[in-house]
């Protein structure tokens, strides 16, 4: 696996086939939901993931929410590259580059339903800031984490 960060114009322009890979990863997913929200999200930022055929197999996308809030909106990794700790390596090369970017604190937001990412972010140093259920009755859980 090959992991590499794209920021701005270049996360805009690959947005097509992020939507293809979250297709790929989730049971229901609207690709106009990504295209659309990522034309009017400030400073975007992916971390991508690629075997060795170059084939994009997961990433970790998020932007600026406010001066010093990163906030880490959308995630995925491809059913067949699951279990091998790709989440876990992107986010930690996503947290890094925040941090060196100026970056105090990584914000996101998971459906209550998906504990594999609430644990992996209990376990990579966030805490649990809040819940809410959505318009669609779905149960949401924010976390937070100080970086470095």
């Amino acid at each position: 696996m090959t992991i590499t960060i794209i920021e701005g114009d270049a996360v805009r322009a690959l947005g097509g086939g992020l939507a293809e890979l979250c297709v790929a990863a989730f049971d229901t997913f609207d690709p106009a939901y990504l295209t659309g929200r990522l034309a009017h999200v400030s400073d975007p930022c992916a971390v991508l993931a690629r075997n060795e055929e170059g084939t994009l197999t997961g990433f970790k996308l998020g932007y600026r929410r406010g001066g010093s809030l990163f906030y880490s909106w959308l995630g995925a990794v491809h059913p067949d590259a699951r279990r091998q700790g790709l989440a876990c390596a992107m986010m930690v090369r996503q947290h890094d580059w925040a941090a060196r970017a100026g970056y105090r604190q990584v914000e996101t937001r998971t459906r209550a339903a998906n504990t594999a990412m609430i644990v992996l972010n209990l376990k990579s140093g966030f805490v649990i800031t809040g819940f809410e259920t959505d318009r669609h009755g779905t149960g949401v859980v924010t976390q937070r984490k100080m970086l470095a």
